[in-house]
């Protein structure tokens, strides 16, 4: 781990060095910014060369330094890059007095570019691309090896003007030049504004306005009025920067401490967290100015985000991940591991790069490459809690950053010990007073412990939601809702990354609500959860059955399930109760396993496709199930009706639900069945009415 990690003390580390040594600050600085990627990361580890630390040492040239273990100690790590910075220096300076070959960043003598070249291709690949520039040819057979691998082609493309397919055919000299020119513009455009380094010239092809507005939107490396106003208006309305700073206005940059402030903005506001401020944005902060003060909304505080509960921490990934290691169950709290152990969280299944967000608000700790938990973010939650999120791809946050629920803190990965060919997930735990303790407690209801290997999870779905709600169930309506076509007030899909439910997904509900012609109160609770089980299965027909699901193709699925000797959990044959139940889902699961199927414990086309295969004989499919459906929409549509009309006291509209209702095919069918054992009888009726 770094010592320290925390950005301005790792500057003041490089800048302290850089003074000690006689290196010009500036130059020393940028070196370091090229190395890290503009992030100062004292904790970075490029796992495909095996470069560690701050200024990305390779373990050859650790070990000359004696850096080997030490590599993630900002203060070392940048004492040895000032020590080969120096070295560097005098050997390049001397080559080039006996080659007449001059220095590539053009200079009289060597900068911060020829030192990172020099760092970066050795002291004998910066000798041997002079020479190619100089007389051309390479003096080294790897040097255009080395060229091509410390390069993006796309952005090389867009400085140099070469084309992509042409790049691996340039000429030594071509190639050496274009390299130079590439790694030139990109030194020029580095700033560093905390600590008073500005871009001396555009990176080529970047977007350069004198109006940054001129898009209609303001982010990140733009600067100018509106983005001062902006700033401005943020320290206003309390909004602050991941460690709950006032944003520098003096500069008009747009910097990675403004993006964090928009970003809590957005959350605050229920709109989507990019960084940028988009119209939606700027209008949503002139609307909060143009309330009364204290009807404006605030600025995420942890107890006012506490009380929206816990939010899912992989939003729109809801699967638990199938077993896919040897000897080991599946990504369920408590099940087996081949360590011995129980294991102590649950395994999100999704794809790299997919967004990881905070549980609730608290304190981070960031653990790159953390053994066999890979890239590791930890939270220190207000109630004394803590979350876990291992395997990570990329970090959204720094160590020490105050994070709030919903807030994105880094991206689905495959660092550490995940299997080669086995689903990509997030490992998330929580700990309760150092115990850990079922995730999937907190979003249902009762809690288990590591060791207790009873797997049934929590039903979902059986609570309300309603505005201010987050969480997993938060995102899957929101989900649904988009896949029924219902938008927000702003015509756009709803946006599920931060799992909360706001004016956009209340509008989405309440029109939802008023088509199905159930009560439009923007409460998603038992009627308009059956509403949404009608009309999600409307939409995809029979064939989609899945956990909740119930009725007569439900029925035909377990039985045709049981005639292949298919079992559930219990390990015995399902009942057919027509119930889709955690039974029939493992069986599901067990037949699509079998069957080498996707396991999702949905029965959608490709399981009833291989089930038609195996059961040719069985009838249930097809039109019978399509009846089947229909019928239980009807049935389900027409009680939900009639439930509103009669809450209503509205009796005309009971009157219309009827006469809708029996003109329906159903219906006809109904009457066809039991209209003549219900129809009354005149005489009966008479002697009735004369009692």
């Amino acid at each position: 781990m770094a010592s320290p990690s925390d950005r301005a003390a790792v500057l003041d580390i490089i800048e302290r060095e850089a003074a000690e040594r006689g290196i010009p600050r500036d130059d020393f600085l940028r070196f370091a910014y090229i190395e890290t990627g503009g992030q100062f990361n004292a904790d970075a580890h490029n796992r495909r060369s095996g470069a560690k630390g701050l200024f990305q040492f390779m373990p050859s040239t650790a070990a000359e330094f004696g850096l080997t273990g030490r590599e993630f100690d900002a203060a070392a790590n940048t004492d040895a890059a000032a020590t080969l910075y120096a070295r560097n220096r005098t050997q390049i300076t001397n080559r080039s007095a006996e080659t007449g070959h001059a220095f590539l960043s053009g200079a009289e003598r060597p900068n911060g570019l020829d030192m990172y070249l020099v760092h970066q291709q050795g002291g004998g690949g910066y000798a041997s691309i002079q020479r190619a520039i100089a007389t051309g040819e390479f003096s080294r057979s790897d040097t255009r090896t080395n060229i091509l691998g410390n390069l993006d082609q796309a952005e090389f493309s867009r400085i140099t003007g070469h084309s992509r397919s042409s790049i691996a055919g340039l000429s030594d000299r071509d190639l050496a030049t274009s390299f130079t020119q590439y790694w030139t513009a990109k030194y020029a455009a580095i700033e560093i504004p905390d600590r008073g380094i500005v871009a001396t010239a555009p990176l080529p092809g970047a977007r350069v306005r004198a109006n940054p507005l001129a898009d209609g939107v303001l982010e990140r490396g733009e600067r100018g009025e509106d983005v001062r106003a902006m700033q401005q208006s943020l320290n206003e309305l309390g909004f602050r920067d991941a460690q709950g700073g006032r944003l520098e206005t003096s500069s008009g940059i747009y910097g990675q401490r403004t993006l964090e402030a928009v970003q809590s903005f957005q959350l605050a506001n229920s709109l989507e967290q990019t960084g940028k401020a988009d119209q939606a944005t700027r209008e949503a902060i002139a609307a909060q100015f143009a309330r009364p003060e204290a009807e404006r909304t605030a600025a995420p505080a942890a107890q006012e985000r506490a009380r929206s509960g816990p939010v899912w921490p992989a939003p729109g990934n809801m699967q638990i991940n199938e077993a896919d290691k040897p000897r080991e169950g599946r990504g369920e709290f408590g099940t087996p591991r081949s360590s011995g152990t129980p294991h102590g969280g649950i395994d999100i299944e999704g794809n790299v790069g997919d967004p990881i967000v905070a549980f609730a608000g608290g304190r981070v700790s960031v653990a790159p490459n953390n053994g066999a938990a890979g890239n590791t973010v930890r939270i220190q939650h207000d109630d004394g809690s803590m979350t876990k999120y291992f395997h990570l791809d990329q970090f959204m946050v720094r160590d020490g950053q105050r994070v709030e629920a919903g807030q994105q803190v880094g991206t689905m990965g495959r660092t550490g010990n995940t299997p080669a060919q086995g689903d990509t997930h997030l490992h998330f735990e929580l700990l309760r007073a150092g115990q850990r303790i079922d995730p999937l407690s907190v979003f249902g209801s009762g809690e288990r412990h590591a060791g207790d290997n009873r797997l049934e999870p929590p039903r979902r779905g059986t609570e309300s939601l309603r505005m201010g709600s987050s969480g997993a169930d938060v995102v899957a309506l929101q989900e649904r809702l988009n896949g029924l076509g219902y938008r927000g007030a702003d015509g756009a899909t709803l946006e599920t990354r931060s799992g909360v439910f706001g004016p956009q997904t209340d509008h989405a509900l309440r029109a939802f609500q008023a088509e199905r012609g159930i009560d439009v109160d923007g409460v998603f609770g038992g009627q308009s959860q059956r509403a949404m089980s009608v009309a999600i299965r409307s939409q995809h027909g029979s064939t989609h059955l899945s956990l909740g699901d119930s009725g007569r193709g439900v029925g035909g699925l377990q039985d045709r399930l049981n005639v292949l000797g298919v079992q559930g959990a219990a390990g015995s044959p399902l009942r057919v109760d027509e119930i889709f139940g955690e039974s029939t889902r493992e069986a599901v699961l067990n037949f699509q396993r079998q069957q080498g199927l996707r396991p999702d414990g949905i029965a959608g086309p490709q399981t009833f496709a291989k089930l038609d295969e195996l059961t040719p004989g069985r009838p249930v499919s097809g039109a019978e199930q399509s009846s089947a459906s229909k019928s239980s929409e009807s049935r389900s549509s027409f009680v939900d009706r009639m439930l509103s009309a009669a809450k209503g006291g509205d009796v005309e509209g009971i009157r219309r639900v009827i006469e809708s209702a029996s003109s329906s095919e159903p219906g006809e069918q109904w009457k066809a069945t039991w209209g003549k054992e219900l129809e009354p009888d005149a005489t009966k009726a008479n002697s009735d009415l004369q009692r």
